[in-house]
């Protein structure tokens, strides 16, 4: 009996545990009940051991047969399915289909497609290339200037500085910690705004498939007093606990002490309940009013110039200090970051008690305002500089810059020369029909984004419009190709947005693609007008560059042509087919392994008391052994290795060893093909309709009854079907016998399976039949036990009596 790791695999002393035996046994007679059960029934568990030993054995073999099916359905699907790039069935690998440009001018076009007619079309020249209309501004259309909002000119002034936004605070639900992260764009004025900012807060945070922080998690607020509760009650039993912040949060909200340290707070400070997790120590505070001095002073602002950013920190500011301090300080610090004379910061009036700063972009030794190429952003500040108008210094949002603000509305956006109020309808029309956004739903008010958007989605003004924030300019194309679109802009919007025509924008008209071209046999040439640059000629994809072969509108003749080569692209082909013949002859390894693989008897399936007394390496080296050779000589799986060993149609032999495709002389290889991709690849380039015809020819008749045989891909796929099919009624021979995943319907209905089904119900039987046996000598020793516990006190009475 083979042994692993010293370890014999022969059964233990029983077969089934007997511990399930109802009762106690040998309390009167004092026999061994349950082993004297164990041997009466050993027949009946050996049985069943041997029976799932069986069936241990056959889902061994679907497995190994299941894998080997898997191996050629994959093989099919990537070498001989239409769907696949690296299909070897069609001709689309073996054609001319790498199609190039020759001749002086060839560096204005580019070409794909079909090479089918690429030897009879030549480009002579090209007039024109095509360009959609399109209207472009004159000039920058913002103001260049990055504003503030209104300060107070006396920095004792104090504003209700919002406290808790910004702040995260770190929630752990069951092993993983989230990060809830308090918006500045959410309301924190009250104590019921906050809560509601709260939540909404944890409804941004996502937990799993939809679900979120705020589906097991509330904030309440009762007097000031805030609360944190869990009222997941799914019974997942995922504890919820608060575990940190960033800043002083939690002591802003009442859950600590200004002189506390979090790690030093206890579990009962920190978990979050049904009942609820209350900051007792003092009401929330969301906003405190703060002197516009202590906000700014030491603080740092992040600024971006042209795409570099650097923060600059104030510097400390008394209470007597006013604005020009600061704005003194600001200049100082960006000269310092970016170089002197390349960012100006003013201050301007806002009325008599309220200044603004302008930031705008300068050439060094220049006036303010003249250098309209470079961007300025204002991208991060401490709290209290950057966020709403009423709760900060600034009062203008991170990412402020010196161009058009898209998310704000055209009169907040920075759009230069917008004068006046800005009311009534929202009209643009172009090329003679209009639209009223107010129609769409939108106003003066909304973004400049969403009224860009509107315009773009109105299909009837056939036009798309975009910001280029780098050069500062409205785009307006048509969206209609080349000479048939057409920009006339009218309308107050377009007016508001655009300006007007000439003075503030330049519209170039469309105009269409015209070539030149001549085909082979023919001394007539044609002009070819399209409203794209990419031009279909007879499977041939032309995409225009440049023109050439023209003056003032005529043509030169004498200009050197653009003619088009075709050729096999031979390095993707043979890469492919080398892939393809290492793969089959990987197929071709495992299924030989498999049914050549002799088992050896010694290694059986384990039975579960075997098992129990070997560790998991030991029983993962034996099943190891146990699973080779299953297959051995298996009749289908002989068919298949025998087919293939064959592979290579008689017809074709000489052809394909011409190719460098042979089949290999060694007999331990059993029938793997041989590759010389330099041979393949000089016969591919010089004719690769033989190529093709060797790989793809299908199977024929002749006229004297005569068979052609297909080629080495037909008769690859002839013998996957046969053995591997996934689809129709009848499948593949061994997906017919083993079941595969890839055809769902056969893994429970194929012929091991039935097997393994029939062996499962006689497993039933057994189990049912080993009950009742057990049943039956429990009943007969409980019988035992009574009449001898009754014999017992007879005879005790007996001899009390004689010995009285």
């Amino acid at each position: 009996m083979a042994s692993i790791g010293g370890l014999s695999a022969t059964a233990s002393s029983g077969m089934n545990s007997a511990s399930s035996i109802r009762g106690y046994g040998g309390l009167a007679s004092g026999l061994d009940r349950d082993s004297l059960i164990e041997n009466m029934t050993y027949a009946t568990r050996s049985k069943i051991a041997a029976q799932k030993q069986k069936m241990q054995t056959f889902q061994w073999q679907q497995t190994a047969m299941q894998n080997i099916t898997s191996k050629l359905y994959e093989f099919s699907s990537k070498y001989m399915s239409y769907t696949s790039s690296s299909n070897l069935t069609s001709s689309k690998l073996f054609s001319r289909n790498l199609v190039t440009a020759l001749g002086d001018n060839s560096k204005y076009l580019s070409v794909s497609g079909s090479g089918v007619s690429a030897d009879t079309i030549s480009v002579l020249g090209v007039k024109s290339l095509a360009k959609n209309a399109q209207m472009s501004s004159n000039g920058v259309v913002s103001d260049q200037t990055l504003k503030t909002g209104s300060i107070s000119n006396n920095l004792k002034d104090t504003i209700p500085l919002d406290m808790v936004s910004g702040d995260t605070m770190y929630i752990t639900y069951g092993t993983k910690t989230y990060s809830v992260t308090l918006s500045s764009a959410y309301d924190y004025s009250s104590p019921e705004a906050a809560v509601a900012s709260f939540n909404k807060a944890l409804s941004d945070v996502t937990i799993g498939t939809d679900k979120t922080l705020a589906d097991v998690m509330e904030v309440t607020e009762t007097d000031g007093y805030l609360k944190f509760v869990h009222k997941e009650e799914d019974g997942t039993g995922n504890n919820l606990v608060l575990s940190g912040c960033t800043g002083d949060l939690l002591t802003d909200l009442g859950f600590m002490a200004a002189d506390e340290k979090f790690g030093d707070l206890s579990a009962e400070r920190i978990m979050i309940t049904k009942e609820g997790l209350k900051g007792e120590i003092k009401k929330a505070e969301f906003q405190k009013d703060t002197s516009i001095s202590d906000i700014l002073s030491g603080k740092k602002i992040s600024f971006s110039y042209n795409g570099t950013i650097k923060w600059i920190t104030l510097d400390e500011y008394a209470g007597s200090s006013d604005l020009g301090a600061v704005k003194a300080d600001l200049q100082s610090k960006l000269d310092d970051a970016f170089g002197k004379g390349r960012i100006s910061v003013e201050l301007k009036a806002d009325g008599s008690t309220k200044s603004y700063f302008a930031f705008s972009t300068t050439m060094p030794g220049g006036d303010s305002g003249s250098d309209t190429s470079s961007s300025l952003a204002i991208t991060a500040a401490d709290k209290g500089i950057l966020g709403d108008a009423a709760n900060t210094v600034f009062g203008i949002r991170s990412g402020e810059s010196n161009r058009l603000n898209l998310s704000a509305s055209i009169a907040n956006s920075g759009l230069k020369d917008v004068g006046g109020t800005l009311d009534g309808e929202m009209v643009i029309e172009n090329d003679g029909k209009s639209v009223n956004l107010k129609d769409l739903g939108l106003s003066w008010e909304s973004s400049v984004s969403d009224i860009m958007n509107a315009i773009n989605n109105s299909k009837e003004l056939g036009i798309k419009v975009s910001y280029q924030s780098n050069t500062d300019k409205f785009v307006v194309q048509s969206t209609e190709q080349g000479a048939g679109g057409q920009i006339e802009l009218k309308g107050n919007l377009a007016s508001v947005l655009f300006g007007a025509e000439n003075t503030n924008y330049t519209v170039e008209q469309g105009q269409d693609a015209v070539i030149l071209v001549q085909y082979a046999g023919s001394n007539t040439t044609s002009e070819i007008t399209r409203g794209s640059n990419t031009i279909s000629m007879d499977g041939l994809n032309v995409t225009l560059k440049g023109t050439f072969g023209y003056k003032d509108g005529k043509y030169v003749e004498g200009t050197s042509a653009v003619t088009f080569n075709a050729s096999v692209d031979t390095d993707n082909t043979t890469s492919i087919v080398k892939e393809m013949i290492d793969a089959y002859n990987e197929a071709l390894d495992l299924i030989n392994s498999e049914v050549n693989q002799k088992p050896d008897r010694d290694y059986t399936p384990l039975t579960d008391e075997q098992k129990e007394e070997m560790s998991d390496s030991q029983i993962e080296k034996w099943e190891t052994e146990a699973k080779k050779g299953l297959l051995f000589n298996d009749t289908d799986l002989r068919g298949l290795a025998d087919s293939l060993r064959f592979i290579i149609p008689s017809g074709f032999r000489a052809d394909l060893e011409k190719m460098g495709i042979t089949v290999s002389t060694s007999y331990k290889d059993n029938g793997k093909l041989v590759f010389n991709e330099t041979e393949f690849k000089a016969a591919l380039g010089t004719d690769p309709d033989a190529v093709m015809q060797a790989f793809t020819a299908t199977v024929s008749k002749n006229e004297d009854g005569t068979t052609n045989a297909g080629g080495l891909m037909t008769s690859m796929k002839t013998i996957m079907d046969r053995y591997a099919s996934m689809t129709g009624a009848t499948k593949g021979i061994l997906v017919e016998h083993a079941g595969s995943v890839y055809a769902p319907t056969s893994v429970l209905k194929n012929g091991m399976q039935t097997q393994i089904d029939s062996i499962k119900d006689y497993i039933t039987q057994l189990n049912k039949k080993l009950a009742t046996e057990q049943d039956r000598y429990v009943s007969q020793f409980t019988a035992l036990e009574t009449l001898i516990s009754q014999m017992n006190s007879q005879s005790g009475y007996l001899s009390s009596m004689f010995s009285s």
